[in-house]
């Protein structure tokens, strides 16, 4: 009788630590477990956590402090003060590790604002539009196409509430594949 008790009280306790250990987690939108210590230490971002994610959806994160990246992709892997252009400071660069595109995501924040995009594509694209669709989800054909230089295809306006300067796919050379996504916001 006494080795039923005990063992009662062993499932009973399992069950307890079980129960407060999840208590402390939160979920994500896509089911992935928080850490407590990042819900109680961290301003909860304004766009989706989704680490490791090979998208890039410029429309949520442009205007977007660094702290929201950081949810987003993890902490920057190289960070660079702006010295060049005076009108960017006070500036700096992030670059950000991307699945499926291994040269990573830089991004130029002004005033701790994401206001410039840049990724080299993992592989190259035959379409500007998908591309830019599918990694950096912006649908160019609610943009106006602009002349850019002969290697790029080149669109602005608004979407989604954004107001892009440019947005461009760039090829690696004359009648080659696209290589290279940029899209910045206008100020």
């Amino acid at each position: 009788m006494k080795s039923v008790y005990i063992l009662i009280l062993v499932f009973g306790l399992a069950a307890v630590f079980s129960g407060c250990q999840g208590a402390g987690e939160k979920s994500s939108p896509e089911g992935n477990q928080l850490p407590a210590a990042q819900k109680d230490n961290e301003a909860e971002p304004d766009v989706p956590v989704r680490k490791g994610e090979s998208v890039v959806n410029v429309s949520a994160l442009a205007n977007k402090p660094h702290r929201d990246f950081g949810h987003v992709f993890g902490e920057a892997v190289k960070t660079s003060p702006v010295r060049v252009n005076k009108k960017h400071m006070p500036g700096e660069y992030r670059e950000y590790k991307v699945l499926s595109h291994p040269k990573g995501l830089s991004v130029r924040f002004h005033k701790d604002r994401a206001k410039r995009f840049n990724l080299l594509l993992g592989a190259p694209s035959t379409s500007s539009a998908d591309a830019l669709m599918e990694t950096f989800v912006i649908d160019v054909s609610k943009l106006k196409k602009v002349k850019g230089d002969p290697l790029s295809d080149t669109w602005r306006g608004e979407y989604e509430g954004v107001k892009f300067k440019t947005v461009y796919a760039k090829r690696d050379r004359a009648g080659g594949n696209f290589i290279m996504l940029h899209a910045e916001v206008a100020n």
